[in-house]
């Protein structure tokens, strides 16, 4: 790589350098180039052009031994390394050297060589970059439009084929719609006349009434009798119109059946054999197909039952649980009237046995009336009635409890 900026000569540090020692690692102008050359120690370094050399490089290589400050010498063949003098005698004591120019030579050789192969792989990897960029990516554009369009075409007919059966069957919803439309309005319309029939013989029934005439009144209603008896009989409800839903699994299976002829290319279409036998076959699934739709009938007639039966039990199921609560209460209720009616006649027998003499104050006189009372007063403003045992007031005149007279 070429020296970009100018560097100044070494030596005289003015003159820009134009050559590069690389033994002495220095920059050197001309004329101090000249010098250097006549010093018999420095004629054997080797001097190029600065121009044709990278600097930046050559800053990070030394041509000086690192351990011993000495210019390289020998290359040492088992370590495989360049040595100063002085490691030829120390640390490599024993080796075998050569010549550094021999094992440089070789060196060029290899890299000469390496040079090349990289020059045939670079022009090899141009070619493939060239072929890949113009054939490959204009075969992909041209496969992938041709792709698209195929995929295009195929949907609308498909979509095409699909929108023919949707047609189909509105026409055939809209046909039915029409023809239970006429038949509705033709009964409304026979209906309206028989309305108005029995209309007219009813006004005319309602005007007779009024005829005060017995003869008059007798000849019209004969007449009008005898429309009643020739009235027609009053229209029932027809049955509510029937729209043909839609049978899913059919539409499906001719959908599959297009798609199959499409795709299936193993059968001959012009064979008469495999002809007849697609026939067969088509014929077997339209069999199949009616089967299924019946089992399909009886099935949902049969879970319609089930969900009826669940509701029925459901609400039986409530309906016996309000019966045990109701029959809890009143086992209560008995078992409470069961313990209270021993007590109330116990009570009742004491209170016989044992009667208790009050007196009676009439209002105003001063005069008292001693009597059996079915009670005991424990205080002025309390009483106790002794067939129940509940506490009243004193001003009460029956038992709350009981209703038993307490006067």
């Amino acid at each position: 790589m070429a020296q970009t900026s100018a560097q100044k000569c070494y030596i005289c540090t003015e003159k820009n350098s134009v050559f590069y020692c690389y033994e002495c690692q220095h920059a050197l102008c001309a004329v101090c180039r000249e010098r250097h050359d006549k010093v018999p120690a420095l004629s054997g370094h080797t001097i190029t052009d600065i121009n044709v050399i990278d600097l930046s490089n050559l800053q990070s290589a030394t041509s000086m031994c690192i351990k011993h400050e000495k210019e390289y010498q020998f290359y040492c063949v088992k370590c495989s390394d360049i040595i100063c003098g002085k490691c030829a005698t120390s640390s490599h004591k024993g080796h075998s050297f050569s010549e550094i120019s021999e094992v440089v030579s070789e060196n060029r050789e290899a890299a000469q060589s390496a040079l090349q192969k990289l020059k045939s792989a670079i022009g090899v990897i141009s070619s493939v970059k060239d072929t890949v960029r113009g054939k490959h990516l204009e075969k992909l554009h041209f496969d992938s439009q041709e792709a698209i369009s195929d995929i295009i075409s195929t949907f609308e007919e498909l979509h095409k084929f699909t929108k023919s059966k949707k047609d189909i069957k509105i026409t055939e919803v809209e046909d039915n719609e029409r023809i239970e439309q006429q038949s509705i309005e033709v009964f409304l319309k026979n209906t309206g006349l028989i309305h108005d029939r029995y209309a007219q013989v009813f006004t005319a029934l309602q005007n007779i009434l009024c005829e005060k005439h017995d003869i008059t009144f007798y000849k019209f209603y004969k007449a009008i009798d005898k429309d009643i008896t020739f009235l027609d009989d009053i229209p029932k409800e027809p049955m509510l119109p029937c729209v043909p839903s839609l049978d899913k699994t059919m539409l499906y299976t001719e959908i599959l059946e297009y798609i199959q002829s499409k795709t299936d290319t193993s059968l001959c279409k012009n064979c008469f054999t495999q002809k007849e036998k697609m026939v067969e076959i088509l014929e077997e699934n339209k069999h199949l197909q009616r089967d299924v739709n019946g089992k399909s009938a009886e099935l949902k007639a049969e879970s319609n039952e089930v969900r009826r039966l669940r509701i029925l039990i459901k609400d039986m199921e409530s309906k016996y649980a309000k019966k045990e609560e109701e029959n809890k209460r009143l086992s209560k209720e008995i078992k409470v009237l069961e313990e209270s009616i021993p007590k109330k006649y116990e009570r009742k027998m004491k209170s016989k046995a044992k009667p208790t003499s009050y007196a009676v104050d009439f209002p105003g006189t001063k005069k008292s009336v001693e009597r059996s009372s079915p009670y005991t007063s424990l205080d002025s403003n309390c009483i106790r009635c002794h067939t129940c045992g509940v506490y009243g007031h004193s001003s009460a005149t029956f038992c709350k409890e009981c209703g038993e007279n307490l006067r």
